[in-house]
């Protein structure tokens, strides 16, 4: 194994643990004014929007647990999705619609954030429509998905479709005496007590692997 400054060094197993990130939209005013108002954790700076209005982005569980959440004490969410029905368990979605401060704006994409500072609004595209829509928020919680970061790893070790390492409760993949552990492994369930539990499994599958 080589590091970014150039130093190599030799093992005979591998244990890969760089997790995964929140994915990003890309929009102007998204990276500037993060943590100014642009979230990707509803349970970490939600309290900090008390009696606001704020935003959501996406459509699966995650997004519709995070306005669901958000409704208890803010003002308004709006819940932006791209598409014309949600994809999150329908139980979520009969508590977001029970929500009467919720409202989820249909077939929408999210186009910019903007403010000076801090988050002032957002504009958003309606399918359909010719012009952008202004809306005047105070929070933007994005929920759109992880990715894995698994990037130097691409053409070593096989990976899904949606780019996390193939592999099993054992955490070892294609590669022998490489495993995987935490939230860059294919698994049902990414949660710190998961990847605890992968910590542990590699390290013992490492083990049998040095004395095999």
């Amino acid at each position: 194994m080589e590091t970014a400054d150039g130093t190599v060094y030799e093992s005979r197993t591998l244990i890969l643990a760089g997790g995964a990130e929140h994915a990003k939209l890309g929009v102007p005013g998204e990276a500037e004014l993060r943590g100014q108002g642009v979230s990707y954790c509803a349970t970490c700076d939600g309290a900090f929007f008390k009696k606001r209005d704020v935003a959501v982005v996406g459509g699966g569980d995650v997004a519709v647990e995070d306005a669901v959440y958000l409704a208890r004490f803010c003002r308004k969410v709006y819940l932006i999705h791209r598409r014309d029905s949600l994809r999150a368990a329908k139980s979520l979605q009969e508590k977001l619609f029970s929500c009467e401060n919720a409202e989820v704006i249909w077939n929408s994409t999210l186009q910019k954030i903007y403010g000076a500072d801090l988050v002032e609004g957002i504009c958003i595209r309606t399918k359909g429509e010719d012009t952008d829509r202004e809306l005047a928020v105070d929070g933007v919680f994005i929920a759109v998905g992880m990715r894995p970061n698994t990037e130097i790893y691409s053409g070593t070790v096989a990976c899904d479709e949606n780019g996390y390492l193939i592999a099993g409760e054992d955490c070892a993949t294609s590669v022998p005496g490489i495993f995987a552990a935490g939230d860059i492994r294919t698994k049902a369930l990414r949660q710190i007590v998961t990847a605890v539990s992968d910590g542990a499994c590699a390290v013992a599958s490492a083990e049998k692997c040095l004395i095999s």
